[in-house]
């Protein structure tokens, strides 16, 4: 990840792009895609096409020609936005999807240790506190500091060689951190251990390239910066996983059944990632994803990157001029597209974000004890100026 990373408010087209794809947001302001984003017209007309298919199907077409169209299109999407190969994308129903492939699928020993941190979602916490306690395995996480943040140097200090992976969030759901993959990759590597991580604050919304990173595992679900459908995501697997872990969920879909000869009881696995798949995910889903990664590769990552590191830039800008603080690192190499905005403990967080969504028309959410603001490619500098003034106006009366 390269530091001083340049920024932008606008790009070229996003005005027709909104009035397109997103009108109902036109009188709004949707501060809230580390939540859900609503979805963009042409994600609901794909998925109604399959919809309409299967209530309708059409005489003379073959289901399976149109779902290897659809998902062929889908890895090809998820392949350009991680600047990956197809063949490294399995497609996952959420984050914990891709995250239990090296649960299950890892030869875990007594004496192996797992790495995490405390500031982690219970999707990348919890499953590993299971697993300590089903194979022995010590269970590691590196602490909350003062800052409500986590260490990077903390983090590797945990690394040793009994560690079998390091599993972290690339951006933190509550405080918007990025960790330094790279730089934990290549300690957790030397040391033999596979790094994963959940990446669904971070895919489409910022810059997640696994290649660049050296990472293991990249699990994303669709709903948030991805701006999919609820039920389908993307999960990036290393060659270095590959050879290291059998698919732990085994179905039909593991296995190469392009010839459709389902009697064949000597299938080999599917070449690549695409062997963790196990059976049929959501496929009207799926339609919605295919469409949503070419929503945002139309527009690119990198101007999508900077556009929100822009907006999120002016939102702190902001919030420091009232007299208020962030949780969030302010260099955009440290942070994802969103922050947390800290207020008066007296101040009823609830209340304020029911105020700013009936009134202002302005939604954001309550996390972590303070104000979460997330920014995606429909957003604009207006978005964050009328933010800022209404929760200014909501602050003085609440």
């Amino acid at each position: 990840m390269k530091k001083n990373l340049d920024v932008m408010f606008m790009f070229d087209g996003q005005d027709e792009l909104r009035k397109k794809e997103f009108p109902q947001l036109m009188n709004r302001v949707w501060l809230s895609s580390a939540a859900f984003t609503p979805h963009a017209k042409s994600v609901v007309e794909a998925m109604n096409q399959f919809i309409d298919y299967f209530h309708n199907p059409t005489i003379g077409k073959d289901v399976q020609e149109l779902f290897e169209s659809v998902n062929n299109g889908t890895y090809d999407g998820a392949a350009k936005l991680l600047k990956c190969n197809p063949e490294d994308i399995s497609l996952i129903i959420n984050t914990a999807h891709g995250l239990n492939f090296p649960l299950h699928g890892l030869d875990w020993e007594k004496g192996d240790n797992v790495v995490t941190s405390e500031l982690e979602f219970p999707t990348n916490y919890l499953p590993w506190k299971y697993i300590s306690k089903r194979k022995n395995v010590e269970f590691r996480a590196a602490k909350i500091n003062e800052k409500l943040q986590i260490s990077e140097d903390e983090i590797i200090s945990l690394i040793d060689e009994k560690t079998k992976l390091v599993s972290l969030s690339l951006v933190q759901f509550n405080n918007g951190q990025r960790v330094d993959a790279k730089k934990i990759a290549k300690v957790a590597h030397e040391n033999g251990a596979l790094v994963a991580l959940d990446a669904i604050q971070a895919c489409g919304g910022v810059e997640v390239y696994p290649k660049e990173m050296d990472v293991d595992f990249v699990s994303a679900g669709g709903a948030k910066t991805l701006m999919a459908p609820l039920g389908i995501g993307v999960c990036y697997i290393s060659p270095r996983a590959l050879e290291t872990i059998e698919p732990p969920l085994q179905g039909t879909g593991n296995y190469d059944f392009k010839d459709q000869n389902w009697m064949d009881r000597n299938k080999s696995y599917h070449k690549g990632a695409k062997r963790f798949e196990n059976g049929t995910v959501p496929f009207y889903c799926v339609a919605g994803l295919k469409a949503a990664l070419e929503l945002i590769n139309s527009v690119g990552i990198e101007t999508v990157a900077k556009h929100n590191h822009g907006l999120i830039q002016q939102l702190i800008e902001g919030i420091v001029d009232q007299g208020l603080t962030t949780i969030t690192p302010h260099e955009p190499e440290r942070r994802g597209a969103l922050i947390n905005v800290r207020l008066d403990e007296k101040k009823d967080l609830k209340k304020i974000v029911e105020i700013l969504e009936e009134k202002y028309k302005v939604t954001v959410t309550n996390r972590f004890g303070g104000l979460r603001f997330s920014a995606q490619l429909y957003n604009t500098e207006n978005d964050i100026q009328t933010a800022l003034s209404s929760l200014k106006e909501v602050l003085a009366k609440v």
